[in-house]
C-alpha cells in the first residue's frame, strides 16, 4: 500500500470554490468522513462569516444537508464534484483534506498499488489539473501502537468520541474497558502522539516543505 498527497486545481463547478471566491477566503476542512461513493461529511471554519456561508450551502443543490455546530463551525455533507468517485473507483481511500480555496484542493489519499494511482492521477486530469506532491509506503497504524492503544483508539472512533461535536466522553469508555478515566486518557495521549508524528513525518509537515518524489515508474507531475 502507499500514501499519496495530491495538489489538484478543480475546473468542474463546485460550491466549496464558488463560496472561497466570491469571499475571498480560504478555510480548512476537519473531521472528514466518507459517507459513500458520492458524498462527504466534514467541518469547516467559516469564521465571521458562517452566516453567509450556511445560506450559500443551502442553496446549493450540490450539499443535501449543513448545520452550524458553534459560534463559527458548520457541519455539511456535500456530493463530489468529481474528485471523490475517481479516487473510489480506482480503489484509493482519502486520509484527509487540508484546505479549500478557490479551486485548489489538497487530498492526501491510501492506494494499493502504484496502478491505482496512475489510475486515479490520469482520471482526475479530466477534471483538473493534478500534481503528485508524495509518494510514501504506507504503513498502518496499527503497528505503530500497543495493543492496549490500538483497543483505546479503536474503541474512541467506533463510540464517535471524535465527532464534533463529541457523542462520548472519557469517562464512559473507561468503564468499558474496565480501566481508570486517567489510565484511559494516558493511553488516548501516548497513542494520538504516535499516530501525529507518523502523520507530520510522512506529509513533510514537521519541518520544511518536502520535496516532490517520483516513484521508480513514474507518474507524470503537472497539468495534463
Amino acid at each position: 500500500m502507499y500514501r499519496a498527497k495530491l495538489y489538484i486545481d478543480i475546473q468542474t463547478e463546485c460550491v466549496l470554490s464558488e463560496v472561497t471566491n466570491r469571499w475571498d477566503t480560504s478555510f480548512a476542512v476537519k473531521h472528514e468522513e466518507v459517507l459513500d461513493d458520492e458524498h462527504i461529511a466534514f467541518v469547516i471554519d467559516a469564521g465571521e462569516r458562517v452566516e453567509e456561508f450556511i445560506a450559500a450551502f443551502e442553496a446549493s443543490d450540490q450539499v443535501p444537508e449543513v448545520e452550524r455546530v458553534d459560534d463559527t463551525h458548520i457541519q455539511l455533507t456535500k456530493r463530489s464534484c468529481g474528485a471523490l468517485p475517481i479516487i473510489r473507483k480506482n480503489h484509493g481511500m482519502m486520509q484527509w483534506w487540508d484546505r479549500v480555496s478557490g479551486s485548489q484542493r489538497t487530498f492526501d489519499i491510501v492506494v494499493f498499488r502504484r496502478d491505482d494511482l496512475r489510475n486515479i492521477v490520469s482520471e482526475l486530469r479530466e477534471i483538473g489539473s493534478v500534481e503528485l506532491a508524495r509518494l510514501t509506503p504506507y504503513r498502518a497504524p496499527e503497528a505503530m501502537l500497543s495493543e492496549r492503544q490500538a483497543e483505546v483508539v479503536g474503541l474512541a472512533i467506533e463510540a464517535g468520541y471524535y465527532e464534533w461535536p463529541r457523542e462520548t466522553d472519557a469517562e464512559t469508555l473507561a468503564a468499558q474497558l474496565d480501566i481508570t478515566h486517567s489510565t484511559f486518557l494516558e493511553h488516548l495521549r501516548k497513542a494520538e502522539s504516535r499516530l501525529l508524528r507518523s502523520a507530520l513525518d510522512a506529509s513533510g509537515e514537521a519541518g520544511s516543505p518536502p520535496p516532490v518524489e517520483r516513484p521508480p515508474d513514474p507518474v507524470e507531475h503537472g497539468a495534463h
